[in-house]
């Protein structure tokens, strides 16, 4: 599953940032399913790394919501409720709706204008081409926004919100046709931030992730996420 495997003597803190780093995208990727087990053993076996770090990284990504702990079952991959996903949504839509605002009033800032409209340009080729780098474009299109915003604390819990909804494959579920509406959505989002345009960028943003709530909640009505079954031994 790692890309790299961590260095044999590397210390132990870098082995446990690895785990980390390499679950948490694992979850995101779609790796480890919504409700799947993580059984240390297998991890560890999995990661190439011993138990001590996995369990650590287990500790944190349950702090972070994307793993918990049940009685009797141990650690899960996490699966979100409707009530759940809904509160997701509704937070982003705050948090992010202040980060376009800020963006907005520090597009002049250093060359934040220049990687948007080339950002925004490489998302419009992807999405007529339909290719598949368009989800990254768009996630890196959230994170610039992000960064303009000059808040490493609303990059945190912005961060935080949107992992769960990579975890349950979201943009391998959308069709095309939204990925079209979802790039006008964006094209939006930008223009506003690039005239300086504070308070516009901010209802883009909301109405953006508001509809993409509201396809989220289709898309998982229509294909709801494969739960992973126990093995015969009970992983």
């Amino acid at each position: 599953m790692p890309s790299n495997e961590p260095p044999g003597d590397a210390r132990p803190e870098s082995v446990v940032e690895y785990t980390i780093t390499t679950l948490r995208e694992a979850i995101r990727d779609g790796r480890f399913a919504p409700g799947q087990r993580l059984v240390v053993s297998d991890v560890t076996r999995r990661l190439g790394v011993s138990a001590g770090p996995v369990r650590e990284a287990i500790r944190r990504l349950t702090g972070e919501g994307l793993v918990e702990i049940r009685p009797h079952r141990g650690a899960l991959v996490k699966e979100y409720t409707a009530q759940e996903l809904a509160d997701i949504f509704n937070l982003r839509e705050v948090v992010e709706g202040l980060a376009a605002r800020l963006a907005a009033c520090r597009v002049q800032f250093g060359d934040y204008r220049a990687r948007m409209t080339q950002l925004l340009e490489e998302m419009r080729e992807e999405t007529e081409a339909m290719r598949g780098a368009y989800v990254d474009q768009n996630h890196t299109f959230h994170l610039l926004i992000y960064e303009m915003a000059g808040s490493p604390r609303i990059a945190e819990i912005a961060a935080s919100l949107v992992l769960p909804i990579y975890s349950l494959r979201f943009h391998q579920r959308i069709s095309q046709s939204y990925s079209k509406v979802s790039y006008g959505e964006h094209v939006a989002i930008a223009q506003a931030i690039l005239r300086g345009h504070g308070p516009g960028a901010e209802r883009a943003m909301r109405r953006h992730i508001r509809n993409s709530g509201e396809a989220m909640t289709r898309a998982l009505q229509d294909d709801p996420p494969l739960r992973t079954h126990p093995t015969p031994n009970g992983h």
